[in-house]
């Protein structure tokens, strides 16, 4: 395998960085037990008023699974890959939404160099899995000057 060259490096920090997540929140309920209820790895969760970030307090009970940061210029393939690590749990999930009438919500958190804009494509069948979900979906778009 060879090494990646200085140009390499440079396109890949130029890269739009995505993460992907999917959260559960609710006004009412505490969402720890979904932890083990789902069984979904790698998932977390948080009770309304803690501290999230510097100074922002959390205004709801929620649980999340995240995805790794990764260098793409496909937001669809991003959500792809969640929907994939989801849809084992896709049952539970939703019989979870529904039984606790909780809110969902799929995230795209982007953070792009310049001009280096990822695609806004939603393929059709991730859209008919996220009404699946009941969810939303909400891309995130944050710019840093070029380099």
């Amino acid at each position: 395998m060879t090494q990646p060259t200085d140009i390499d490096l440079d396109l890949r920090h130029m890269t739009p960085l995505v993460r992907a997540s999917f959260r559960l929140t609710s006004e009412r309920h505490t969402l720890d037990h979904l932890l083990d209820e789902l069984g979904v790895p790698g998932a977390r969760s948080w009770q309304r008023g803690e501290t999230e970030g510097i100074s922002s307090q959390r205004r709801s009970h929620g649980w999340c699974v995240e995805l790794p940061e990764q260098h793409t210029y496909a937001l669809d393939d991003a959500l792809s890959q969640l929907l994939a690590v989801l849809a084992p749990h896709r049952d539970d999930i939703v019989a979870t939404i529904r039984s606790l009438e909780l809110d969902a919500h799929f995230g795209l958190h982007v953070q792009m160099t310049g001009d280096r804009a990822p695609a806004g494509y939603w393929s059709p069948v991730n859209i008919k899995t996220i009404a699946l979900y009941e969810a939303s979906l909400e891309a995130d778009i944050s710019v840093s000057p070029a380099p």
